[in-house]
C-alpha cells in the first residue's frame, strides 16, 4: 500500500469519527438518549398532545384499550378515528371474564378547528374483535372497521343528526366457514381499501391469501379473489404469480369487472 493511500485512508478514519461526534453533540439537544448510547430525535412533534385510549368504562374508570394498529382522518378533516385490536380482557370483581367489555375499541375524536391542538373524544363504539382495517367512505358518513377474527366488516352509518355514528354496525360476514389456510388457522379480515366512489370495499384475508370485493350498497361479497403464488383456480388467471398474507389495504383497478394477474 503506498503512502498516499495510506494518508487517504487516515484522514477518512479522522474525519468520519469527527462528523459524528458533531451530529451527537447536536442531537443533545433535541432528543432522548437511549441507554445504548444512541438518540431519538425528535422526542415529539411540536405541539403534539398525548391522551390515554380511555373508554370510559363506569366498572373500569381506569382501563386503557390497548394495542391502537390504525388511525384514519375524515375526508373532512373534522373527525380523526382509531381502532384497537389489542389484549383487552378484564376480569370482574369476581374473578370472571367481563365478556361484555372485553372487547376491542373505536374511538372517534374531534379534531376540528380549536380541537386541532387537543382532540376532543366524542364516540367509543365497542367491538367484539379488531385487526388493522378503517375507512371511511368518500363522503365521512360511514365509517368500515376489520373484524379480524370475525371474519367480517362491520359498517357504522352517521346518525341523522350527523353527530355519531350508529351502534352496533351492520355486520357483513366474508364467508370463510372453513377457516384460514392451515389447520387450526382461523380467518383475519386485515386491511380495508375503498374506492373513489365509495361504491366497492376491498378488504385482505391475512390468513386466506386473499381479498373480498365488497358491494357496499348491497353489503354483499361479489367475489374472493386468490392471491396465492402460482394457484390454479380460475380468479387468478390459472397459474400466475402471486402472494400470500396479506395485510394492508389492497385495491384492484376498477376499469374492469374483475381485475386480472397483476393489476393491483
Amino acid at each position: 500500500m503506498n503512502s498516499h493511500t495510506i494518508k487517504k485512508l487516515f484522514k477518512l478514519g479522522v474525519i468520519a469519527p469527527t462528523a459524528l461526534l458533531a451530529m451527537q453533540a447536536a442531537a443533545q439537544t433535541s432528543a432522548t438518549q437511549l441507554a445504548t448510547g444512541q438518540y431519538i430525535t425528535p422526542t415529539a412533534i411540536a405541539g403534539a398532545v398525548q391522551q390515554a385510549l380511555n373508554p370510559g368504562l363506569p366498572a373500569y374508570p381506569n382501563f386503557v384499550a390497548g394495542e391502537a394498529v390504525k388511525s384514519q382522518l375524515s375526508p373532512d378533516g373534522t373527525t380523526l378515528a382509531i381502532i384497537c385490536a389489542g389484549h383487552n380482557s378484564l376480569n370482574n370483581a369476581a374473578g370472571k371474564t367481563d365478556t361484555a367489555n372485553s372487547t376491542q375499541y373505536i374511538f372517534l375524536y374531534n379534531v376540528a378547528d380549536a380541537n386541532k391542538a387537543k382532540p376532543a373524544l366524542t364516540q367509543v363504539i365497542q367491538q367484539t374483535n379488531a385487526h388493522v382495517g378503517l375507512v371511511f367512505s368518500p363522503d365521512g358518513n360511514t365509517l368500515y372497521a376489520a373484524g379480524g377474527n370475525d371474519d367480517a366488516v362491520y359498517v357504522y352509518n352517521k346518525s341523522k343528526s350527523g353527530g355519531t355514528f350508529i351502534t352496533p354496525g351492520t355486520k357483513i360476514a366474508l364467508g370463510h366457514n372453513k377457516g384460514g389456510i392451515g389447520l387450526g388457522v382461523e380467518p383475519n379480515a386485515s386491511g380495508l381499501g375503498i374506492s373513489a366512489d365509495g361504491k366497492t370495499l376491498v378488504v385482505a384475508n391475512n390468513y386466506n391469501d386473499s381479498i373480498n370485493v365488497i358491494d357496499t350498497g348491497a353489503k354483499t361479497v361479489r367475489y374472493e379473489y386468490d392471491l396465492r403464488p402460482y394457484n390454479t383456480t380460475p380468479a387468478t388467471g390459472n397459474g400466475q404469480p402471486g402472494g400470500t398474507y396479506p395485510f394492508a389495504r389492497l385495491f384492484p383497478r376498477l376499469d374492469r369487472d374483475r381485475p386480472g394477474p397483476g393489476q393491483f
